[in-house]
C-alpha cells in the first residue's frame, strides 16, 4: 500500500474521489473522509458490522491514525482492541454492543462526542446499555436531565422530544424551589413511575404545586452591593436617577408581590424586580438607566448572590404551569386521544364577570 500517511494528511489531498451515492446516504457529512480510506465503490466498508462502521467514523475523526491503522482496526481488531483505541486503556464495557444498536447511518461528530461523554458515566451508561435502539436525539434528551432523572420510563416518555424535556426540567427545577432539595429522591421516584408522557406531565404539575395554601415567603434581604428601595420618596428619587417608570410600580409595591432593590456594584446602579408568585419570589427584571439591558458579566455576579438567598431565575410559575399543560395535551393527542367536546354550559364560558 506504499508509505503510510497519517490521516490528516490524508485528508488534506484536494484530489476528488468518487464517492458513491450509497456511502453519502449512510456516512453523512463523512463520506468524503471514509471514500478517502475506502475508496470506491466502497465495498470492504459496506461489508463491515454497523458497529465497526461507527468505530472508524469516530477514529478517521481523531489525529494520528493512518487509513491502513483505520482500515485494520475497522475490519481485523478484536472487539476489545478496538474499545481501547476508542477509550483508552480501561474501556467500560458494553462498547461495541452499543455501537452496534446506534444504526446503519453514522452520527455527526458532536454527537459521538455526547455519546463518549455519557457512556463514560456509570448511571448513563446503565441506561445506554437498556436501550433497544440508541438514537444520538434521545442522548441528548439523557444528556439535559440531572442525573436523577436519567431512568429508563422517564426517557421513554420523553424519546426524542428535547423541548418536552425541558420543559420536564424547568419542572423538576421548579419543584426542588418549592419543596426543597431534600426532595429531589422522591420526586425522581415518582417521576419513574409514569406509564407513558401523559402521566408523567401530570405528575410534573402536581410537583410545582406547593404543598401548603395561603403561605407567602417574607420579602429577601440582599447584601451589599444592594440597596433596598421601601418607600415612595426613595422610589421617586430612584426614577429619576434611573430615568425610568419605577414609579409606576408603587401599588406593586405596597402590596408585597413586588421588590426593588438597585445594584450598586460594578456595572450599576441596575434596578432589579423580584415578583412573587405561586412559586416564590423569582427576578423579573434587571434594567440599567433607561431602561438599558444589562450586560452579561454583570447578570453573573447578581444571578449567584440572588439564588443564595432563595431567589430564582426563569420563567414565572403560571407559565411554566401552562407548558406543562400544553405538554399533557400533546402527549394526548399523539396517543389518539380525544378530548370530550365542550358541554353547552362550557361554551357559554359562564363565570368570566372580571376577565
Amino acid at each position: 500500500m506504499g508509505t503510510p500517511m497519517s490521516l490528516p494528511v490524508l485528508l488534506a489531498d484536494s484530489r476528488a474521489l468518487p464517492v458513491t451515492p450509497l456511502i453519502v446516504f449512510l456516512a453523512g457529512p463523512h463520506a468524503e473522509t471514509i471514500a478517502r480510506i475506502w475508496p470506491a465503490p466502497h465495498e470492504d466498508f459496506l461489508m463491515l458490522p454497523s458497529a465497526r462502521r461507527h468505530a472508524a467514523a469516530i477514529l478517521a475523526l481523531r489525529d494520528g491514525y493512518t487509513a491502513q491503522r483505520v482500515q485494520w482496526l475497522a475490519s481485523r481488531a478484536r472487539d476489545g482492541e478496538l474499545a481501547v483505541e476508542l477509550f483508552g486503556s480501561h474501556p467500560p464495557g458494553g462498547v461495541m454492543k452499543a455501537l452496534g444498536r446506534m444504526g446503519e447511518a453514522l452520527w455527526t461528530e458532536a454527537a459521538y462526542a455526547q455519546f463518549f461523554g455519557l457512556f463514560r458515566d456509570e448511571a448513563a451508561r446503565q441506561l445506554i446499555r437498556h436501550m433497544a435502539d440508541i438514537q444520538s436525539a434521545v442522548l441528548s434528551v439523557v444528556a439535559a436531565l440531572p442525573a436523577l432523572l436519567r431512568r429508563p420510563s422517564i426517557v421513554a416518555a420523553l424519546g426524542p422530544d428535547m423541548e418536552a424535556a425541558r420543559c420536564l426540567v424547568a419542572a423538576w427545577n421548579m419543584a426542588l424551589h418549592i419543596r426543597g432539595e431534600g426532595a429531589g429522591a422522591d420526586i425522581a421516584r415518582q417521576f419513574a413511575r409514569a406509564k407513558d408522557a401523559t402521566a408523567l406531565f401530570e405528575m410534573a404539575l402536581s410537583a410545582i404545586q406547593p404543598p401548603a395554601f395561603g403561605e407567602t415567603t417574607a420579602v429577601p434581604t440582599l447584601p451589599a452591593p444592594f440597596s433596598p428601595v421601601r418607600r415612595m420618596e426613595h422610589l421617586q428619587a430612584v426614577a429619576l436617577e434611573m430615568r425610568n417608570c419605577l414609579r409606576d410600580y408603587a401599588p406593586a409595591l405596597a402590596s408585597g408581590r413586588m421588590a426593588l432593590w438597585i445594584w450598586q456594584g460594578g456595572g450599576g446602579p441596575v434596578a432589579v424586580a423580584l415578583w412573587r408568585d405561586t412559586g416564590g419570589w423569582r427576578l423579573a427584571e434587571a434594567l440599567g438607566q433607561d431602561n438599558a439591558d444589562v450586560p452579561d458579566e454583570v447578570l453573573h455576579e447578581i444571578l449567584p448572590v440572588l439564588r443564595q438567598v432563595g431567589i430564582r431565575a426563569g420563567e414565572p410559575w403560571h407559565l411554566l404551569r401552562s407548558q406543562l399543560t400544553d405538554q399533557v395535551h400533546k402527549a394526548q393527542d399523539l396517543q389518539g386521544a380525544t378530548r370530550p367536546a365542550a358541554s353547552m354550559r362550557q361554551r357559554l364560558y359562564l363565570g368570566y364577570l372580571w376577565d
